[in-house]
């Protein structure tokens, strides 16, 4: 069973749990030319391939999703995610980010991942995090880099870079 975690706030942002409501925005986002191409299957998910997902997920308690609103307005930026939580060794992995259309390239996403990265530290006590990006995405790995991830290893296609979080996010 899934955790309840009230929303983290950071910045002029906030982190809150994905939502059933939030599921055809999700779904709109995650279908979108450029932003499917990145997940582990490039193909247009269905509304029920995604509505069966989000039930899995609610089982899944090492797995978070995470709406990304500005804290003013609510509205919802993007996703971000940390899952295969491990407490004991203190790491997980994140990812499946994605952002809605009308605010790429704001740098918002940025921020959330960042945020992401502080809830991973001050809500569940964890030392690091890693993500897997493909090695075709250049603006991704770009991003990664600037915010402190470094190259562990490569293989199939796919980077996978860490991070230490014990430090200030």
């Amino acid at each position: 069973m899934k955790q309840a975690y009230p929303p983290f706030a950071a910045g002029s942002l906030r982190l809150r749990l994905l939502a059933e409501a939030d599921l055809p925005f999700t779904l709109a986002w995650r279908n979108r030319d450029g932003a499917r191409q990145q997940f582990g299957t490039a193909d247009v998910l269905q509304w029920d391939q995604h509505a069966g997902w989000f039930t899995r997920y609610l089982d899944k308690a090492d797995d978070l999703v995470f709406i990304v609103e500005e804290a003013a307005t609510q509205a919802r930026v993007g996703q971000v995610a940390i899952y295969g939580i491990d407490t004991v060794a203190g790491k997980a992995e994140i990812g499946r980010f994605v952002v809605a259309p009308e605010f790429q390239g704001q740098g918002l996403m940025r921020q959330g991942i960042e945020a992401l990265m502080g809830f991973a530290r001050e809500a569940l006590g964890l030392a690091s995090v890693y993500l897997l990006v493909r090695d075709t995405n250049e603006r991704a790995h770009r991003l990664y880099v600037q915010l402190g991830f470094t190259e562990v290893s490569r293989a199939d296609g796919m980077i996978t870079m860490e991070r230490s979080i014990n430090d200030h996010v």
